[in-house]
């Protein structure tokens, strides 16, 4: 049996009440299908239905190493934890469980690593937590969070240390310890101990720290709050509450703010380089250049009279000021390409609106003569048949140009990692029926897999656009037909070479087959159901979408020849 055909049999069994024969049935799925957690699950569930909360909680144990990156199977373990402390007196046993999952790095997602020890945290006992509830512990507690080793042993202690009180007491423990969760990138839990802090002390490193954190996560919700209780730490004089307070009013649009904020900055800063540095950084990177340069002066006739600054000092200095030059170059870049996409949607749009018009009106003049006729009292039963036929296929029609343009509309991006070279060979199988019929061969060289996040259904769009056109350009032709496709890798990047040996493209057409509704096809033989001239546009969006770009090869001759280049992200590089 499939696993579908084991799921849908072991609950077709729980729900009639069969809950010994569900269990048979699990079992032998489970054998079947090691690697699979869900029937873990359904196991644990149904020990749990007879209050065998042993064997469900080794079915959940088990179910916890087979986690992967799926959140709401956590979610299911969270549930379960629940029921199982409320039912079983001795949760000790279970609780030292998932501890050696966790210490034997079976579960490899941080975040779902922080999520399991956040639940399991409430029944844990640290003996020496007392510590964190005095500052005239703090040496103590300092030397007490660097002598853990094991990160989810952290992790343990900072949520029970956010089950303690809080108050002047123990504010500089607690200052510590946000400080420490911060440098774990732990940042909600980060936050919700500075709000305590705040309570009870209000000095500019916790109201700073308040909002970097805020910055972090990109919701500065809490800082808000903050600054309607404490309206007066917009008139902040002192440059650590200051430099938050730029990145605040920039990301509310603030500008008038923002920019009084900075002249303080240089008020305050004047006789210091480092922040003066910061201020002209912050002059480049919100395009402020007049006043990027006049900072620059000042700084200059400060290094001057400075002989005790070292020639490192400067060089890394000067490192940060090109890196934020570089980086406002950059995002000059992007709207410079953002603008160009809005000028390429608006001409898509009009032709896209061109193109809907005429289905529309055929529509329209079929609506306008029955009615004529009706009038003038002709029989218009087989008229009105007609008509019904009409409208449906200029319909059908509309229906298809919409879902050709939805690839670069829709929102929905479904985000998974996924091999390359087997999307790719999924998407020609599929063609394989069709291929065969048109005496096409295809072939898929690959050097080495390439894997990548991002909307794996999308990414396959590009091949079957690609692979429809070479169908075409081959079937004009005439000739026997080959598809090639070669991956090559090197370091974080990766070339599809997509070629075929069809008809080509004519040199006087080449610059302008990525724009919207340019097309060299007649519709009438375009199986693919083309011709609208959207297929390339759609695929040089997509591959825009993935960090890449694509781009016809000139100088090949027997047939076309498309280069993809694809851009490992940040996060893939990390992996």
């Amino acid at each position: 049996m499939t696993k579908y055909d084991y799921s849908k049999r072991i609950l077709s069994l729980k729900n009639s009440g069969q809950i010994d024969e569900a269990i048979d049935c699990a079992l032998e799925a489970k054998e079947a299908y090691p690697q699979e957690n869900i029937f873990e699950k359904f196991l644990g569930d149904m020990y749990v239905k007879k209050e065998d909360y042993a064997n469900a909680g080794n079915c959940y144990i088990e179910f916890l190493k087979k986690l992967g990156d799926n959140k709401q199977y956590f979610k299911h373990f969270a549930k379960f934890l629940q029921i199982y402390v409320k039912a079983v007196e001795n949760k000790e046993v279970f609780i030292n469980q998932v501890e050696e999952c966790l210490a034997n790095n079976l579960i490899s997602n941080t975040q779902l690593v922080v999520n399991i020890c956040k639940v399991i945290a409430p029944y844990i006992e640290i003996p020496s937590i007392e510590i964190f509830e005095d500052d005239k512990n703090l040496q103590k507690a300092i030397n007490y969070i660097h002598q853990i080793k094991d990160a989810y042993k952290r992790y343990i202690l900072y949520f029970k240390i956010l089950e303690l009180n809080h108050s002047q007491k123990n504010k500089t423990i607690d200052k510590h310890v946000v400080s420490s969760m911060e440098k774990e990138q732990l940042y909600q839990e980060a936050l919700e101990l500075i709000v305590q802090v705040l309570k009870y002390d209000q000095d500019q490193v916790a109201v700073r720290t308040l909002f970097r954190i805020c910055r972090k996560i990109n919701d500065y919700s809490e800082a808000e709050r903050y600054l309607e209780i404490h309206p007066n730490t917009k008139r902040a004089e002192q440059f650590n509450i200051l430099y938050e307070l730029v990145f605040y009013y920039s990301k509310i649009g603030d500008i008038e703010n923002r920019n009084e904020a900075l002249k303080k900055i240089e008020k305050c800063g004047k006789e210091s380089i480092p922040i003066m540095r910061t201020l002209y950084n912050f002059y480049l990177q919100f395009g402020m250049l007049d006043n990027a340069a006049k900072i620059s002066t000042v700084i200059s006739q400060k290094n001057v009279g400075n002989i005790r600054e070292t020639n490192e000092d400067r060089k890394e200095q000067e490192k940060e000021s090109t890196e934020a030059l570089l980086e406002k170059f950059r995002e000059m870049i992007l709207e410079l390409e953002h603008s160009r996409k809005l000028i390429s949607m608006s001409e898509l749009l009009k032709g896209f609106s061109h193109e809907l018009g005429q289905p529309i009106t055929n529509i329209r003049y079929g609506i306008q003569l029955f009615q004529m006729k009706m009038d003038m009292g002709i029989d218009t039963k087989e008229e009105l048949e007609t008509l019904f036929q009409d409208v449906l296929g200029q319909l059908y029609r509309i229906k298809e140009m919409l879902q050709r343009f939805s690839p670069i509309t829709s929102e929905k991006n479904a985000s998974t990692k996924f091999s390359v070279a087997e999307e790719i060979k999924t998407v020609f199988k599929e063609f394989s029926s069709r291929l065969s019929k048109e005496n096409i061969e295809w072939s898929i060289e690959d050097e080495e897999d390439f894997y990548l996040n991002g909307d794996n259904v999308k990414f396959d769009q590009i091949f079957y656009n690609l692979i429809g056109n070479s169908i075409y350009a081959i079937k004009e032709k005439g000739e026997k037909g080959n598809i090639s496709v070669k991956l090559q890798k090197k370091r974080n990047k990766l070339s599809v070479i997509f070629e075929d040996n069809g008809i080509g493209i004519q040199p006087e057409y080449r610059s302008k087959i990525f724009e919207p509704f340019f097309t060299t096809k007649d519709c009438s033989t375009d199986e693919n159901g083309g011709g609208e001239g959207l297929g390339l546009y759609i695929i040089w969006n997509i591959v825009r979408m993935f960090n890449g770009d694509i781009v016809l090869d000139k100088s090949y001759e027997n047939g076309a020849r498309f280069v993809i280049t694809i851009n490992k992200s940040e996060r893939e590089k990390n992996e």
